[in-house]
């Protein structure tokens, strides 16, 4: 499959599974989000959608999301989704303390199953 799309993540677990199209931070949530805006400003499109999954964004502490390689005029859509996900985070309570490992890698693979189906979702269309 060619490669049609970029991903970014703060879960190392995607940055394992896809190499070639992750760019992978090692930062919060917040940091994630506006990495994709700041691509959807330069014309990439979103994807998968910031608040898929049953689990809020304030109580993850990972974020994969998918945008396009192409470039072309701001898409309104994705923006107005990736600015209510930035303000759900602001408004979520905060995640204090350090979670467990076991626990984080449980929201690593959650976050890994979210991603997989996007991309198998990318793939029927090409």
């Amino acid at each position: 499959m060619k490669e049609t799309f970029d991903i970014i993540t703060n879960n190392p677990l995607a940055a394992q599974k896809y190499p070639q199209m992750v760019k992978y931070m090692e930062c919060g949530v917040a940091t994630v989000l506006q990495a994709a805006r700041d691509e959807i400003h330069l014309g990439a499109v979103l994807i998968n959608h910031p608040l898929s999954g049953s689990i809020g964004i304030g109580e993850s502490p990972c974020k994969s999301l998918v945008l396009t390689k192409r470039r072309g005029p701001l898409d309104i859509s994705s923006l107005e989704l990736i600015e209510t996900a930035i303000e759900s985070l602001r408004e979520s309570p905060p995640i204090h303390g350090e979670l467990p490992q076991d626990i984080i890698r449980g929201f690593q693979v959650i976050d890994l199953d979210l991603l997989d189906s996007a991309v198998k979702s990318i793939s029927v269309r090409i």
